[in-house]
């Protein structure tokens, strides 16, 4: 298992983490257009931690550092839908 690949699932599950968190302070009319998303990154997380055991998926250091700095903007949640956009699309693409 590739030790880059330990490090983008904790990084996404971080980041899921950190959207699920922002998602719960969320004002009610944000509510309903976020829960979709929050709930795909969720799946998504829990995927990538499944292709763990599949052999051939290749992770850089690069996949690690773009994972770390979607996590970072997360935490604002302003830009909480615009967060989870970008987590779904990265790891839609390992998944």
């Amino acid at each position: 298992m590739s030790n880059n690949l330990n490090k983008l699932i904790a990084e996404a599950r971080l980041a899921y983490i950190n959207a699920e968190v922002a998602f719960q302070s969320a004002n009610i009319n944000d509510l309903a257009t976020l829960q979709p998303k929050v709930e795909e990154a969720q799946e998504l997380v829990e995927k990538l931690e499944a292709q763990q055991l599949k052999d051939g998926v290749v992770i850089t250091a690069a996949d690690v550092a773009k994972m770390k700095v979607l996590r970072e903007q997360i935490n604002d949640a302003a830009t909480l839908q615009q967060g989870l956009t970008k987590l779904i699309s990265i790891l839609v693409t390992f998944v």
